[in-house]
């Protein structure tokens, strides 16, 4: 006689077995990927700092502020262009965006996020409600910069 529940238990560790495995497959392939590895790793940074974002508006930080959209965007364009954080600068736009015909919807932004950056190293800082309002502009160009092909 077949007892449905016998074979359901029987079952159990040929699918927990088949789990591992791909699971352990899944990651050896990310572990021989760095190009990917590095994607993930920037995408948990970029949700991390947007996040931080929203309390350094409330704290009213702007200095903090502007440099956590500084160091997200050098991550997220360092990502795509296979490039270290810390070598990305402005004059990346030009001498990296540009020649690769990125559009210019795109490019702008990122002009106004770094002069933004380097406004707020000097001037004075803003208030709570004008960095809050910041933040929807600064994800919708860390999107944009998702979209550059690699």
């Amino acid at each position: 006689m077949l007892r449905p529940t016998f074979w359901a238990w029987q079952s159990l560790p040929v699918l927990a077995w088949a789990g591992l495995l791909v699971r352990r497959r899944r990651a050896e392939a990310l572990a021989n990927n760095p190009r990917r590895r590095r994607q993930r790793q920037v995408a948990q940074f970029v949700q991390e700092g947007l996040t931080e974002l929203h309390a350094r508006a409330q704290e009213n930080n702007s200095a903090a502020f502007f440099a956590t959209v500084f160091r997200l965007l050098q991550e997220q364009l360092g990502e795509r262009l296979d490039l270290p954080a810390s070598a990305i600068t402005e004059a990346i736009i030009e001498e990296r965006l540009a020649p690769r015909h990125i559009p210019e919807t795109t490019l702008t932004p990122l002009r106004e996020l770094f002069q933004a950056c380097n406004l707020a190293r000097y001037a004075a800082g803003k208030s709570s409600q004008e960095l809050e309002a910041f933040i929807p502009y600064v994800a919708d160009a860390l999107r944009k910069i998702r979209e550059i092909e690699p």
